[in-house]
């Protein structure tokens, strides 16, 4: 979050209270269907509910990563194969999209079944890790690009700074 404003014209920058409020959102969504499933009333609906939310999480991840991509190009400095980076992000994005429509069809195909408790928590699980990657390869890219741009701070490796999974400069994507 703190890389929203990372923006180095600062015009049209995407700020970090904007990316707050919009993450913000989404929190209150994973909030209420905790809540609605402790109180029994998790339905049908609350799953095509959550697998919209880590949609949008990861949403925000690529939006935040185009921008930053597209705000280097445009100051001048030189990102090497920058079409490179958006179409890997693109490729990404459309597999993302693509497993969690499978997801979707595959616990819609069942909701109306008592099928429909036997594939909830695997269907779960599985929309929670294919945001967690996306978001970790979005956030490794971003990373990547500002190490290009002189007197950005990008964070160092796990053995640096002692954060599990850090990249730094030298990190791959």
């Amino acid at each position: 979050m703190e890389t929203a404003a990372s923006r180095l014209d600062k015009r049209d920058e995407i700020s970090s209270c904007t990316t707050k409020q919009t993450l913000a959102m989404y929190v209150s969504s994973f909030v209420k269907l905790v809540k609605d499933a402790y109180d029994k009333k998790f339905n049908d609906e609350s799953i095509f509910s959550l697998i919209g939310a880590f949609r949008g999480v990861a949403a925000v991840g690529r939006i935040l990563l185009q921008d930053t991509v597209a705000n280097i190009n445009y100051v001048g400095y030189s990102l090497p194969n920058y079409s490179l980076v958006l179409d890997e992000d693109n490729t990404s994005w459309r597999e993302f999209e693509q497993k969690m429509n499978n997801l979707e069809e595959k616990f819609r195909a069942v909701s109306k079944s008592t099928k429909a408790y036997e594939i909830l928590r695997p269907t779960m699980a599985a929309a929670w890790i294919h945001t967690m990657l996306y978001i970790s390869t979005v956030v490794g890219r971003h990373e990547m690009v500002l190490g290009y741009v002189p007197g950005t701070e990008v964070r160092r490796r796990a053995s640096d700074d002692g954060e599990p999974g850090a990249l730094g400069r030298s990190g791959s994507v």
